[in-house]
């Protein structure tokens, strides 16, 4: 390389280091980040949705007459706004919340895209034909449970100018169907709303 190129490069990487160094990085509690909202859709807006949601599943007629444990498959979640949402982070939140009420278990061998599907839960099958593998130690077939019921949703978003502002609207809905019937036995709809002045709003 030569001098001058070496002098340009070493100048670059010098002011890269000064400007990334420039600002002072702090954590923020969870408790208190609401200060640094942004119009978009952040931590607390999932959080809001995530509680009023698990409430009302919680106390729906349907999980209070429940005797046995059902299984629960993630489907599809729709997102229908204007930026990137973390929808597997809404639904993990919200499938945590109906295991733990002792209701619910969830299935990792079939999802749709608000969900995860655990690829090692084939591939160990797949062990059933390699003769390197004690066949009497793999998984012999029929023993995935199929789930009986899923959970999919959409996120809506709504922007409305008011003046010299603008608000947006966000709409949360999920519901819980029956896959044997097809029967929707839950289904709740969350509402957040922003107000920010429209040099705040981006899209």
């Amino acid at each position: 390389m030569h001098s001058w190129l070496k002098v340009i490069v070493a100048s670059y990487v010098a002011l890269s280091i000064v400007g990334c160094g420039s600002g002072k990085v702090s954590y923020v509690d969870t408790q208190d980040s609401a200060e640094y909202t942004s119009v978009g859709i952040d931590y607390h807006d999932i959080e809001a949705a995530v509680h009023k949601s698990v409430q009302s599943l919680l106390q729906s007629e349907y999980v209070l007459g429940l005797e046995d444990k059902k299984i629960l498959a993630i489907s599809d979640v729709i997102n229908d706004t204007m930026q990137q949402v973390d929808v597997r982070g809404l639904t993990s939140k919200v499938a945590r919340a109906m295991r733990n009420s002792g209701k619910f278990q969830l299935t990792n061998a079939i999802s749709g895209s608000g969900g995860t599907t655990d690829n090692m839960i084939y591939k160990s099958r797949d062990l059933r034909n390699n003769d390197e593998f004690n066949q009497y130690t793999t998984t012999e077939k029929g023993t995935l449970i199929a789930p009986n019921l899923s959970l999919s949703g959409v996120i809506v978003q709504k922007n409305t100018k008011v003046g010299k502002k603008q608000r947006v609207d966000y709409s949360f809905t999920l519901t819980l169907t029956d896959l044997k019937t097809g029967v929707v036995q839950w289904d709740e709809n969350t509402h957040i709303i922003k107000v920010a002045p429209n040099s705040k709003v981006s899209w």
